[in-house]
């Protein structure tokens, strides 16, 4: 499971981003593509996503 942190930066960048709520903090938790019982996203990028984060 990804901490709370790699979700936040993963959230603020990604471009699939979604927020279910208009009002919240723009996180992979808020995202209307992340599945809470499951615990990743649907579209199967937060990984990929999150190694490119920590390559620049």
């Amino acid at each position: 499971m990804p901490s709370l942190m790699e979700m936040r930066h993963v959230g603020q960048t990604c471009s699939a981003y979604d927020a279910e709520d208009e009002d919240a903090e723009r996180s992979c938790e808020s995202c209307v593509h992340w599945k809470g019982e499951e615990e990743d996203c649907e579209l199967d990028i937060f990984w990929e996503q999150l190694t490119n984060l920590d390559q620049t």
